[in-house]
């Protein structure tokens, strides 16, 4: 009787207690996720953008999606590869290479990759057009290709120190190289070549970065049109023949050691129609010969032009505003004939538009800073222009100093554009005026 009870009981609250669990635990099942999660490729599985790539045809175009593609890809093939105006390609390494194979477009895309974005060897004719490339360690990176175009780029490096980036664009043992219309900030270099023939850089844009453009072991290069702002150096140019720099804007390279322009042991330069401004030394050339310096405009730099061991070197018809020293040099093949010199105080009698008096190029103390750079920091001081006027009188018959024979004496007018802050201006005049009414009630 009492084992019958106990069953019953039982039964009665198993029957009553079973609808509360399985509610629960139905309603346990309703809190659970409901998204599923995206397959992940397996280690050596392909994505589903390099199976696209995989089923072209080789000479064909392969149209994207707006989206993004993720994953590292690999192009062996003729092919065109064309994106929507928001097509992506994110990997966690490399995101494309293209090796061993010729005639590559690519266009429309943007990638963004934890190493080098985009890696290219041994490619025969390839195009990049319309490509954007950020927040990866490099950017693009080819070795031993032929005809290698790039248009309209954007590469926009990451914050942080030079050291811990790479180049935009690094071209290594590579010929006929054509890059115009592209845009690039933050990195190391903006464009480092080495060994590379047959070099055309024109109307691009660089600027926070190391060097601007940066080559070596290179031979016929144009560089025009191009603007360099706010960088270490603009144009970095060594052991390289026939080089023609013209129509560039190189400004505000004026950190310690900055410098417009470098060239070392280099042959056949013509550096003509340029303006550098504001630069700490506009312009330093090392063993260079045959190399002429025509036509451009220096304008408000520490120093121009810092030359030593070169021969044959000509600068002529240029103009110097606002600098405040224009030569340091070590007098080996140095020719100057027939530039404008704001600071020159020579006159014209006969009218001629020359000055009737030599231009005195060199000083004293500018022959000091060729051995101490840091001594820059006392230019313009009492001291030191003193000096500089003895130099002028006791130098004026010396043939051994950098002089022109043939100063500019009347140009063009020039106007010397001056931005004015509105705003700091007006602070600064409402807190002077403050200081002067407190002080007189003071009084």
């Amino acid at each position: 009787m009492k084992n019958w009870i106990i069953a019953t009981v039982c039964g009665v609250l198993v029957g009553i207690l079973t609808p509360i669990v399985a509610e629960a635990s139905s309603e346990h099942q309703h809190e659970s996720p409901s998204f599923v999660q995206p397959k992940k490729p397996l280690k050596g599985e392909k994505s589903q953008l390099q199976k696209l790539i995989d089923r072209t045809e080789p000479g064909g175009t392969l149209f994207l999606e707006k989206r993004v593609y993720r994953g590292s890809l690999s192009i062996t093939k003729p092919i065109t590869i064309i994106g929507m105006d928001d097509t992506k390609i994110h990997s966690l390494t490399t995101a494309l290479t293209v090796s061993d194979t010729q005639n590559v477009v690519l266009e429309n895309i943007s990638f963004q990759a934890e190493n080098t974005a985009i890696v290219v060897s041994n490619v025969q004719n390839i195009h990049l057009k319309n490509v954007g490339i950020g927040d990866s360690m490099a950017g693009i990176q080819i070795t031993k290709s032929e005809n290698i175009s790039l248009h309209d780029v954007d590469v926009l490096g990451k914050e942080g120190h030079f050291s811990s980036k790479g180049h935009a664009v690094a071209i290594y043992e590579s010929k006929k190289i054509t890059a115009t219309d592209n845009d690039i900030e933050q990195v190391l270099d903006g464009f480092y070549l080495e060994s590379v023939e047959d070099i055309h850089l024109t109307n691009n844009s660089i600027k926070n970065s190391r060097y601007a453009m940066h080559m070596m072991y290179s031979n016929h290069i144009e560089l025009a049109n191009n603007n360099l702002f706010n960088n270490m150096t603009g144009f970095m140019v060594m052991i390289a023949k026939d080089v023609q720099i013209s129509d560039n804007m190189v400004a505000k390279n004026n950190m310690l050691n900055s410098l417009g322009v470098y060239v070392y042991d280099v042959e056949n330069v013509l550096f003509e129609d340029n303006e550098l401004r504001e630069n700490t030394t506009a312009m330093d050339i090392q063993n260079a010969r045959d190399i002429t310096v025509e036509k451009n405009v220096f304008l408000v730099n520490g120093t121009v032009l810092h030359v030593q061991r070169s021969q044959e070197l000509f600068v002529q018809q240029n103009e110097f505003h606002g600098n405040i020293l224009t030569v340091r040099t070590d007098q080996q093949g140095f020719s100057l004939k027939r530039n404008y010199y704001d600071d020159y105080e020579g006159k014209d009698y006969n009218g001629d538009q020359i000055g009737d008096t030599q231009y005195i190029a060199t000083n004293s103390f500018g022959q000091w800073m060729v051995r101490k750079p840091v001594y820059q920091y006392f230019m313009e001081s009492p001291s030191v222009v003193t000096l500089n006027m003895m130099d002028t009188e006791v130098t004026e018959n010396n043939t051994q100093v950098v002089v022109d024979e043939y100063p500019i004496i009347l140009k063009k007018p020039f106007s010397l554009e001056i931005d004015i802050h509105i705003w700091q201006l007006l602070i600064s005049s409402i807190l002077l005026i403050s200081m002067l009414i407190i002080r007189r009630r003071l009084k």
